[in-house]
């Protein structure tokens, strides 16, 4: 009989054992547990009064009452996203996208992005309307070495054809022909810090001329050249490279250089202008200096020009015209422009 009481209040004792909450201070009695918008409570009854009372414990990734759930603190990837369980300063219990997931298994916080499919896709991680969001959207660019180039804009590969020594690497260029997609070309040479477009010449350190040639379509190389391949022709004249000469019928200061001729400045009686000056002049015209030919702007009609029916000669400033000292009163309108 005494042995049958013993191992009643024993199973007594067993019922009514203590266990503790997460911070381990107060008994509690385990009672029933379920599960709800993905975190996992306890009902529980608390001290010797047996206050009822309900507990998180912890989130349920799959919204189901299980033995399987995270306590605070604990992540899961669920769905590629990066799932948190975390617990506020209240003890409220909150279940949330903190990240994403790319398409390699790796965490992409907010803010991040991703390029794929060879540059041509960009994968966002952001939020959006107040929720952690993945969007892809195509790449406004040409993508080379995690990075995506805008339209025009251009960058340097490096050389990867061992045989060839000449240059360094390739000048590159993003363009988008026909509004279509976005196409990287190869545009010249690079050599050091100098870049050479293709067809056109550059002097090396050494003192030393080359030209960038493209002997087939994406392989580009530098070749030597004398400095006789650098000369200009005009009106039937050669100029050497780096020669200056005023050309009194165009009314300006020309130069040769690297093969292109150059207007530095323009020319009116004893006055050098330079490029994008305006200035009135007589007539009351005003002149501007642009950079590929003479611009005169007059209010008044000049019985000197009459329209032709085929083009005419670039003739240079007006004869006879001449710098005014002072200002107009007030600035000639855009009535008629001459450009020749």
């Amino acid at each position: 009989m005494k042995t049958a009481i013993l191992a009643l209040i024993c199973l007594q004792l067993a019922d009514s054992a203590a266990v503790f909450d997460r911070n381990y201070t107060k008994p509690y009695v385990l009672k029933k547990t379920w599960v709800q918008n993905f975190i996992k409570f306890q009902y529980i009854f608390e001290g010797n009064q047996q206050k009822p009372k309900i507990v998180p414990l912890g989130c349920s990734p799959t919204n189901v009452d299980s033995d399987d759930y995270l306590k605070p603190g604990e992540t899961s990837i669920e769905h590629d996203f990066l799932f948190s369980c975390e617990e506020g300063e209240d003890g409220v219990l909150n279940y949330e996208a903190t990240a994403c997931i790319d398409a390699y298994g790796q965490v992409m916080h907010p803010g991040e992005k991703r390029s794929l499919s060879n540059g041509t896709v960009v994968l966002h991680c952001n939020i959006y309307g107040g929720a952690l969001k993945k969007v892809v959207e195509r790449a406004a660019g040409c993508y080379f070495n995690e990075t995506i180039y805008s339209e025009d804009e251009k960058w340097v590969e490096l050389q990867v054809n061992p045989v060839d020594s000449s240059i360094d690497g390739r000048l590159m260029q993003c363009f988008r022909p026909h509004y279509s997609y976005y196409e990287s070309h190869v545009v010249g040479c690079v050599i050091g810090k100098l870049g050479v477009l293709i067809g056109e010449f550059g002097q090396l350190l050494d003192g030393s001329y080359v030209k960038c040639v493209e002997a087939e379509l994406g392989h580009v190389s530098l070749k030597q050249v004398s400095v006789d391949e650098l000369q200009c022709n005009m009106d039937d004249k050669t100029f050497a490279h780096a020669s200056q000469w005023t050309d009194e019928k165009k009314g300006a200061n020309m130069k040769c250089n690297f093969g292109h001729i150059v207007k530095e400045s323009c020319v009116i009686g004893n006055e050098t202008l330079p490029i994008g000056q305006e200035v009135p002049v007589s007539r009351g015209c005003i002149f501007l200096c642009h950079p590929q030919t003479n611009v005169y702007i007059c209010d008044n009609y000049l019985p000197e020009f009459q329209v032709v029916d085929t083009e005419s000669e670039d003739l240079g400033p007006i004869e006879g015209n001449q710098v005014v000292v002072e200002q107009p009163d007030k600035k000639k309108s855009l009535k008629t422009v001459f450009k020749f």
